[in-house]
């Protein structure tokens, strides 16, 4: 049990409070504005306020936490055990800045309720985010904060038992596109076949006219092999359906495709299955009720996962619309562009709404990277790939973090030269993961 004191106890405080000293260290925590119960307790206690008490630890409070405004913050950064730190302290507290206020700026996404320079989708950019401008992406900052303040607290208080949580595996793979030829509709399909003649590409042509006559299966259909990896190393997946009507960046079979409601129904009997909400959806809750309702009939099931397509994602609203729709987990929390931890973090959290100033029960599952991000972004080759992706498995075994990569069903086929070798990436990255 861990007392900590604070002159004023807000809905931010209370939130980083339990992320840190509960979700991270695995204590009980009561919070307390009374000094004088405070000074007279034994327990294990910490002083969060501006002014040293005669007992316990002092960390000395920066005013974020104690804010309901919000506005462009000013701090600057030192190093502290070679590892970035900011809203620094005086010589009196036990660390040199205020984690718990540190935490909450990276993990209430803080810098992206401020005006920044969007990406060609209107994402937050990777490049604008306070970490990368530190050379820290990939870094979990707050699980490193955490144990520095566990080293503090055990160094107060040897006998207090720490509870780290446990590392998991989790694999997730999106299914942007289910079929490269297959239920394309007649449109679709004659535009595929004019085009590779138009381009000569006289290869992808016999294999589109051999795939349509049901001589070979679709390069798409990559299931079964993910399959037999599955059932071979003991790992469990979520898949993310894109389940949306047409459109310039929502290019999988219609909503109403017979072929891709058998392919999902077939996926669901052997791994759970979440939406995959569209690009456009992104903008407009209804439409994204239609695809959530849509694929729950479909599978005759409650859809309580998801993952944006293009990974968009607008604070506060993508989220607010996912609590609307009783989404109770979300696995959007990362880059596209750069490996790494967007909200400073390799455990889930709880979305903390800043313009509410409120806890929400939507969880958050941040992930470090996915294929595309090496393939497309970083033209990194598999070899290379590979070396970071275990750098990143041991950076979550350390701090007990929730490992959840994001592959695609069609890098699978390897259909495309770019695509080659990555199969191998992939397996090897489940046999140092399970």
């Amino acid at each position: 049990m861990l007392l900590i004191y604070s002159e004023k106890i807000t809905p931010r405080f209370r939130y980083i409070v339990r992320l840190m000293f509960q979700g991270l260290m695995g204590q009980e925590v009561r919070m307390t504005t009374d000094k004088e119960e405070y000074l007279q307790s034994t327990i294990a206690k910490i002083n969060y306020s501006k002014n040293p008490l005669q007992s316990g630890i002092y960390l000395q409070a920066e005013n974020l936490l104690f804010e309901s405004d919000i506005f462009d913050q000013e701090f600057q950064v030192t190093n502290y055990q070679d590892t970035p730190v900011f809203f620094l302290s005086g010589n009196r507290s036990q660390l040199p800045y205020d984690p718990l206020a540190a935490a909450f700026y990276l993990v209430s996404r803080y810098e992206e309720y401020m005006p920044f320079i969007a990406d060609d989708h209107n994402r937050f950019p990777a490049r604008e985010s306070f970490m990368f401008k530190q050379g820290v992406l990939n870094k979990p900052l707050v699980n490193i904060y955490a144990r520095h303040l566990e080293k503090i607290i055990l160094d107060f208080y040897p006998n207090l038992e720490i509870k780290r949580p446990q590392y998991r595996f989790i694999n997730t793979i999106d299914i942007d596109n289910a079929f490269a030829f297959l239920g394309k509709g007649v449109f679709r399909t004659f535009g595929g076949i004019f085009r590779n003649i138009a381009a000569f590409e006289f290869d992808e042509l016999k294999e589109r006219i051999q795939v349509l006559l049901g001589i070979q299966k679709d390069p798409f259909e990559t299931f079964e092999w993910q399959l037999e990896l599955q059932e071979k190393y003991q790992y469990s997946t979520i898949y993310f359906a894109l389940f949306a009507r047409l459109s310039q960046y929502d290019r999988s079979l219609s909503l109403h495709s017979p072929r891709l409601h058998r392919y999902i129904k077939s996926i669901n009997d052997f791994c759970e299955v979440g939406i995959h909400p569209s690009y456009r959806s992104n903008e407009d809750v209804k439409i994204m009720e239609e695809e959530l309702l849509g694929l729950e009939r479909v599978l005759n099931i409650d859809i309580t996962r998801s993952r944006q397509h293009f990974l968009k994602l607008k604070f506060p609203e993508t989220y607010r619309n996912l609590l609307k729709l009783e989404i109770t987990d979300d696995y959007t929390m990362g880059f596209a562009a750069e490996t790494g931890f967007r909200a400073g973090i390799c455990t889930p959290f709880r979305f903390y709404d800043l313009e509410m100033e409120v806890e929400t029960p939507l969880t958050v599952h941040p992930f470090p990277f996915m294929d595309g991000t090496f393939i497309y972004y970083k033209k990194a080759l598999p070899d290379v790939a590979l070396k970071e992706i275990k750098d990143y498995i041991n950076i979550y075994r350390e701090y007990g973090g929730e490992f959840i990569p994001i592959w695609h069903n069609r890098i699978f086929s390897e259909k495309l030269d770019e695509w080659k070798g990555w199969n191998h990436v992939f397996e090897e990255m489940i046999k140092a993961a399970i």
